[in-house]
Order: C-alpha cells, then structure tokens, then sequence
C-alpha cells in the first residue's frame, strides 16, 4: 500500500516536469484556472452538497462530483496554444529561457500540489470515502503532511480570495 504523500510528491515531480517542458507563462495561467475551480467549489459547497444530498452515499458523491469539477477545469486550464501566451513576445524576450524554464517547474510543483492536495482535502474532510484508500495512520509522514493541505490553509482568512483576486489582476494586468 502507498502512502498519500508519496502520491502527492509523485503529482508535485509530474506537474513540474510538465511545468518545465511549457514555461512560466502557462503554467500561470494553469494556476489561476486550478484556483478558480477551488474558489468556485468552496464558494457553491452548500450548492454541491444540496446535489448529491439524495445519493446513497452523499459524501462519496460530493467527492466524485468535486473531484471532477476540479479535474475537467485543470485539464482545460491546460490546453493553451502552442507558442507563445501574449501577442506581446517582446516583454518575455528579456527572461532567459532557462529561468522561464525552472519558473515553470517550480509553478507546475505548485499546480501539482494544488489539484492533488486538494483531492486529498476533500477525502480528509469527508473522513475518506473511498473504500480503496484509508485514512493516513498517526504519526506517518502523510499524517503530518495532511495538515498543510492546500485549502487547509487556503480557507483561513480568505485568503484564496485573496490569491483569486491577486492572479486575475496580475493576469489582467502584466499578460494580457
């Protein structure tokens, strides 16, 4: 049996080899398509529960249907255009390419950690309902590592909120 955290470690490498081959620029736009997809779960969770509240088992069904949400809008937050992002090339010529490089697979690491992190919040939180994977024993490393999940510390303070309204700005702003 694997533990938890060598699956997200294993999504944190994965996403950041994808991260490395596509550049910083894209992978900000995956960023702020997966941060949009988490603020839209939290932000209609009554809505979401209220669906699957007739289900035979309604926790397992609100993890299926936000862990598809969330899985369709990481998959079409990562289909962009071959090329550049902007019509604007001339303002990314400056960044070396070996620095677009590694921006990228240190962003695609964090995109990794999102999605995965916040699949596995989503089982923490409705005491995992899946009956293939059990909760992380005491004093494990995913014991410790399902402490700093992503909406864990996320949703204290709003601060994806914060992080929603910072990257659309940004993107608003500084790429388009």
């Amino acid at each position: 049996m694997i533990q938890l955290s060598s699956v997200l470690w294993l999504a944190i490498f994965t996403f950041s080899i994808i991260g490395y081959l596509r550049g910083f620029d894209k992978e900000l736009v995956a960023a702020s398509g997966v941060l949009l997809a988490l603020f839209t779960l939290v932000q209609f969770d009554e809505f979401f529960t209220s669906l699957t509240s007739s289900a035979d088992n309604p926790l397992r069904s609100l993890f299926y249907l936000q862990s598809v949400i969330l899985l369709v809008v990481t998959f079409f937050a990562y289909q962009t255009p071959p090329g550049r992002l902007s019509l604007r090339e001339s303002r990314f010529m400056g960044r070396d390419m070996m620095q677009n490089k590694l921006l990228g697979a240190l962003a695609g690491g964090f995109n990794g950690y999102m999605v995965f992190g916040s699949l596995w919040y989503f089982m923490a939180v409705k005491n995992y309902p899946l009956e293939t994977i059990t909760p992380p024993q005491a004093g494990t490393t995913s014991a410790g590592l399902a402490e700093n999940l992503p909406l864990s510390w996320l949703l204290e303070g709003n601060l994806l909120t914060l992080f929603v309204i910072g990257l659309f700005l940004f993107i608003l702003i500084a790429v388009i």
